[in-house]
């Protein structure tokens, strides 16, 4: 009697302390998933799209027998919104767990039906919040006098400053549009994205059409 009272007592505890436990390892995977997904947003938006329209012009166009008089950085800040949303909706659709080993991959898929990759939105927004909260007009003969925060940062250039005409666009205000603005339209993307395949819209909107 006394040692199955003991038995039953220790897996009372065993119980109760799993239940104390299991809360904060959902909690530190989410965070783990967040910042993996938010990583993956600064990626799409500052070296994946750039490398795409790169590569575009390099193999794409010739075989195309197209010759095209833009440079493709200038394409690039031409279309950034186009280069930057569409990879990165993609990104934000593919499940990244199936290229992870099949027990961190289950674990995954169980929670990526969750807000994590919903989420990603929120680092670079607020980075755009704080950059148009702090922004002031600054004085140049590159801006107009009614220069706004969303104008400096919304309305983009659509030349690259180089060594022979620098005087082309601002660099500054580039940088800013190319680290600042196109994260944020990445994340809104991959949010999107991630909410596509939570609700396999997708795969709904091709049952409702065939």
């Amino acid at each position: 009697m006394t040692v199955a009272m003991a038995s039953q007592a220790a897996a009372n505890e065993s119980q109760s302390g799993q239940t104390s436990v299991s809360p904060t390892r959902p909690s530190a995977l989410w965070l783990g998933l967040f910042l993996l997904n938010t990583v993956l947003v600064y990626a799409c938006a500052i070296h994946l799209s750039p490398m795409l329209v790169g590569r575009w012009f390099a193999w794409v166009l010739p075989i195309l027998g197209i010759h095209s008089s833009v440079t493709p950085a200038n394409w690039y800040l031409r279309h950034l919104e186009l280069v930057t949303i569409v990879p990165a909706f993609i990104a934000g659709y593919i499940d990244v767990a199936r290229f992870l080993p099949a027990t961190i991959a289950k674990r995954i898929a169980t929670w990526r039906s969750g807000s994590a990759a919903s989420s990603v939105w929120l680092i670079p927004t607020l980075f755009l919040v704080w950059g148009m909260l702090n922004f002031h007009a600054p004085s140049s003969v590159l801006y107009g006098s009614s220069m706004s925060a969303f104008g400096y940062y919304f309305n983009i250039q659509h030349v690259m400053p180089t060594l022979a005409n620098l005087l082309a666009s601002d660099p500054v205000r580039m940088r800013s549009q190319m680290f600042v603005t196109a994260p944020f339209f990445a994340g809104i993307a991959f949010s999107i994205g991630a909410s596509v395949w939570k609700h396999r819209l997708l795969a709904r909107l091709f049952r409702r059409l065939s």
